[in-house]
This record gives C-alpha cells, structure tokens and sequence, in this order.
C-alpha cells in the first residue's frame, strides 16, 4: 500500500501546484516541481510540513503536517482544511 503523503504529493504535483518542505529547521525545499526532492527530503526527518502553493506562486494553497514513519494511510497527520486541500487528500485516499 502507497503511503498517503506520496499520493498528495503527486496530485498537487499533478495540478501544477508548487510544494515546500519544513525539515524542522529551515525550507529545505522551496517551490519544487520534483517528486523525487520532496520526497528524500522528507523521508530523511521524522515530522516535516509541507506548504502548497499555486502554479504562479501567487498564494498559499495550502499546509500538511507529514509523519513518513507510520501506517500509509496515518502519514497525513494534519492538513489545511479548505476545499483544495480536501480535493487534494479525496484524490489521495481513493485507491
């Protein structure tokens, strides 16, 4: 089974959206389009954030808290909850 954060990430990925990771310490990440950046980067911490941003940069879409160590479908601890989010994790938890 896929854990779920992968599966958000390659639907905001999907949509064109931009997505930065909080290592704990800093933006490791800022703005990526590259699958394989966010996920290293978050599978090399226990907690990470991840902010979602729109194609153009021109604003936030939205947040999620990323814990890569539990069940797949517990990954996403916590998230925005706005509708571009909840579209995001309703593709997610669709197998």
């Amino acid at each position: 089974m896929q854990k779920e954060y992968l599966k958000l990430i390659k639907n905001a990925l999907a949509k064109g959206y931009l997505i930065s990771v909080h290592d704990g310490e800093c933006w490791e990440v800022k703005r990526s389009t590259s699958y394989k950046e966010i996920k290293d980067c978050i599978e090399s911490v226990e907690v990470a954030e991840l902010r979602i941003r729109s194609q153009d940069d021109s604003h936030i879409i939205g947040w999620a808290q990323i814990i890569p160590d539990l069940e797949p479908d517990e990954t996403v601890a916590d998230f925005t909850d706005n509708e571009p989010m909840h579209d995001l994790l309703e593709w997610a938890y669709k197998d």
